[in-house]
């Protein structure tokens, strides 16, 4: 029922959208990953910011199929000159992390998904608690 009333709330959040997107950010991701429970292959994707806060990220690639979308937070640095993508690697595993756009401080973070938490978790009790479980992954892009 949870599950149905937030696939509900987020179509709502997509349709409402339209007109409301940012810039996109294109980028072609040569290896398969994951974004909230949705495996998508190698190909390439535009991401915008959707919602009327920009609370969320439509992840779409050429096919229909290759497509997600994903709730975020802001995260600030200094200005990124170059936009970028962020992946988060567990051994052959990606995660979609973090999404930023060429001369702007604030990013956004994806929220981790059940899967990522999990195979942290995991790698803690195996290789005690170090500080850095997951390998980081950026892959410059083209925005607009």
């Amino acid at each position: 029922m949870l599950a149905l009333l937030l696939t509900l709330a987020l179509a709502t959040t997509v349709a409402t959208a339209n007109g409301q997107k940012k810039s996109a950010v294109k980028a072609n991701v040569p290896f398969e990953f994951i974004v909230g429970d949705k495996v998508l292959p190698a190909g390439k994707y535009s991401v915008s910011e959707i919602g009327s806060g920009h609370d969320a990220l439509a992840i779409q690639g050429i096919n229909a199929n290759d497509n997600a979308v994903r709730l975020v937070n802001t995260t600030t640095r200094s200005a990124t000159k170059l936009s970028k993508l962020v992946f988060h690697r567990y051994g052959n595993t990606f995660f979609l992390s973090e999404v930023w756009t060429a001369g702007e401080a604030e990013g956004r973070q994806l929220l981790k998904s059940r899967e990522e938490r999990a195979i942290e978790r995991e790698l803690s009790q195996i290789a005690g608690n170090r500080t850095s479980k997951y390998q980081e992954v950026v892959i410059l892009t083209s925005a607009r």
